[in-house]
């Protein structure tokens, strides 16, 4: 990313004040909106509205812009309201975002937008702190061992497909559920074991561990009644995720909606995937202009 750029974070958590500080000892011009109550961002960093008249690019978190137009800010007193700023920053400003509700893109009055939440790469590499924090989780959550207990996971995307990975350099024993022919072909070149949703019932009751990485309803509130009573459930997709955890509640089962993990879990190194992606897209970006 050229070092004239001048940024706007709006919003985030841990992973946007390393990426502040990284920035910073790069000798870049970065302002932080929604971090007034973080130690660790210099006053002077704090953003202002006079701050827009030279912005050239506006970063809302990977969580992206709510349908009300906020977006999560964990360092401020409440989240961060962004669509008075998108519509004050100069036309020609990109606005980078996770995602964007379609009613808040109506805002953005022709100004470049890139949904972050789409890139291949950004993904993969994601996918590493998210599985190692959901793996962190799973530890806590149970009193029994990863090595040798039986894990599904459902869902074998990128995310899917690392996770599934660690879980059985741990040891475990890790069934994943696909959709489709080519993914359980996938399966079987990892040596996982594979099955379909339709025989999620049949396999769902041996599990000691069910980990979910699909953004859809998945497991309802029959399949949840027939888990172990020790098994924990860690939901890993977008809110709200596929899980009825209120079915879990009622049926004393553990299940967590785990978002954000690689802020939470390796909120360092998830500033370095940060760093290296939206540098290559600005660079993208500024060879098309």
């Amino acid at each position: 990313m050229p070092l004239h750029k001048n940024v706007v974070l709006l919003g985030g958590d841990r992973r946007e004040v390393e990426l502040y500080r990284r920035w910073r000892e790069q000798g870049m011009k970065v302002k932080m909106a929604g971090f007034e109550h973080c130690p660790e961002v210099a006053k002077a960093d704090i953003f202002t509205e006079s701050d827009l008249q030279d912005a050239a690019v506006l970063i809302a978190p990977l969580t992206g812009i709510k349908e009300n137009g906020t977006v999560s800010a964990i360092y401020a007193d409440e989240a961060l309201s962004v669509i008075p700023i998108i519509k004050r920053s100069p036309r020609q400003s990109i606005v980078l975002a996770g995602s964007v509700a379609p009613a808040v893109q109506a805002h953005l009055q022709g100004r470049e937008l890139i949904i972050t939440g789409d890139d291949a790469e950004l993904a993969l590499l994601n996918a590493v702190p998210t599985a190692e924090g959901a793996i962190q989780k799973a530890m806590e959550l149970s009193d029994l061992t990863l090595h040798g207990s039986c894990c599904l996971v459902i869902g074998l995307g990128r995310c899917g497909r690392v996770l599934a990975g660690k879980l059985q350099g741990l040891g475990a024993k890790v069934t994943a559920v696909v959709r489709c022919p080519e993914t359980a072909a996938l399966a079987e070149t990892m040596a996982l074991d594979a099955v379909f949703p339709a025989q999620l019932d049949r396999i769902v009751c041996r599990a000691e561990f069910v980990f979910n990485t699909v953004p859809a309803p998945v497991l309802h509130a029959a399949l949840i009644a027939r888990m172990l009573p020790e098994a924990v459930v860690l939901d890993l997709a977008a809110a709200p995720g596929g899980t009825d955890f209120q079915a879990a509640e009622n049926l004393g089962i553990k299940a967590v909606l785990l978002p954000g993990l690689p802020g939470k879990r390796a909120p360092r190194s998830a500033a370095r995937i940060l760093e290296r992606v939206y540098g290559r897209i600005l660079n993208e970006v500024g060879e098309k202009r």
